[in-house]
């Protein structure tokens, strides 16, 4: 369940001969566990090192018609998009405009930036191809873009939620809809709650994309977390130690596969960001959830009392907790044989704050700190130390 299978052989039939991956692709896999065993996984190193080589090697010759580039290492590399590509992206957009009951009556104001990036006229395509007039304001100035949104009717918005809170305090009427994106959303408690106070009857979007997969998921009206568009993209949850397929409801990495994309097609691309995947009954016709979105990077893993911790998904445990900077330090040790957790937390802190820390802690590692404690100042430093074996 969850494994599109038809989709999945049409584009491994089609990529058969694809420069990139002649010679290493089945014609077709019966399942998700034949998928996961027969092809093999592609990092970003992969494809940043393909598109270095002359005419960008094995992905040139898609013939694109919009060129943007990402950050990628200590370069910006370009990412294609066919008008094959366009078309496709933005249908799937459109069904999850109309699910948020979006029409030509509505009037939207993009915030998100358009200089060499994604978002900006990614939004717009969508909404004016969905017959929705469009403003692309782009990012600052919040006290001019909150007056023109306000004389031209701005009914749905598209930005930062931060930036979106300065317009809001700028005198921005609060929009319909609102489409969030940049930075940590739902999964950031504390700047939701601030969102839904300055825009209480809005319909708050959250979603999530990459750069090379754009759209991946959005929430969709009645949902929870985010839906994949999974008549765009596969994605799968793997171990990022081991690489095998973890069941639904574990938290591992995500790994992405284009269905449909014509320009540097990504087959089990590793994002290296921490989800947890769920099936879900049908939702708008999506059944592929990330409840939690991502919250987290696979980097620097640890393995504390038999359970895998990757540091940076603390970050999402310290979000909103007022009197924190938001630095932190997990340090590893053993007494008597048995592992011992410290979390260090740079600010300062009451008692109810600490119980917060150490709740949230154990609901996403499924084990508890076994002392944290703050301080006004942190060095410098690894997020994580293992003391373990020293002497």
């Amino acid at each position: 369940m969850g494994f599109p299978r038809a989709a999945v052989n049409r584009a491994l039939d089609r990529l058969g001969d694809h420069p990139f991956y002649r010679g290493r692709l089945p014609r077709e896999v019966a399942d998700a566990d034949d998928f996961a065993a027969s092809v093999r996984l592609t990092t970003r190193a992969d494809f940043v090192a393909e598109m270095a080589k002359p005419g960008y090697g094995g992905f040139g010759g898609a013939r694109p018609v919009r060129v943007n580039l990402t950050p990628m290492g200590a370069s910006l590399v370009p990412v294609f998009q066919t008008a094959g590509d366009l078309e496709r992206m933005i249908a799937a957009a459109r069904t999850h405009l109309a699910a948020c009951g979006i029409g030509e009556d509505d009037v939207c104001a993009v915030t998100f930036g358009y200089h060499l990036f994604v978002a900006g006229l990614f939004y717009q395509s969508q909404m004016e191809a969905h017959g929705v007039a469009c403003i692309p304001l782009g990012p600052g100035e919040a006290e001019r873009a909150a007056e023109l949104c306000n004389r031209h009717g701005v009914t749905v918005l598209a930005g930062n939620p931060s930036f979106s809170l300065s317009l809001v305090e700028a005198g921005l009427a609060p929009p319909r809809v609102f489409f969030a994106g940049g930075e940590a959303f739902t999964g950031n408690e504390a700047l939701h709650a601030r969102v839904r106070a300055a825009m209480p009857d809005t319909v708050l979007v959250d979603s999530f994309s990459l750069s090379e997969f754009l759209p991946v998921a959005r929430t969709f009206p009645g949902g929870a977390g985010v839906h994949v568009f999974d008549e765009l993209v596969h994605a799968e949850v793997v171990d990022p130690e081991t690489l095998a397929p973890v069941p639904d409801g574990e938290r591992g990495e995500l790994v992405l596969t284009h269905l449909v994309k014509q320009a540097q097609p990504l087959l089990r691309y590793r994002t290296g960001d921490l989800t947890v995947r769920r099936i879900t009954a049908p939702l708008h016709g999506r059944t592929v959830s990330l409840p939690r979105v991502v919250f987290g990077r696979t980097d620097g893993m640890v393995k504390v009392k038999g359970v895998k911790i990757y540091p940076s998904e603390i970050r999402a445990v310290l979000l909103g907790i007022e009197g924190l900077t938001g630095k932190y330090r997990l340090t590893v040790d053993s007494e008597r044989g048995r592992d011992r957790l410290a979390l260090a937390l740079e600010g300062s802190a009451g008692d109810d704050a600490l119980e917060a820390v150490a709740r949230r802690f154990r609901s996403q590692t499924l084990i508890g700190a076994d002392r944290i404690e703050v301080a006004e100042s942190l060095e410098d430093g690894p997020l994580a130390v293992d003391r373990r074996g020293s002497a």
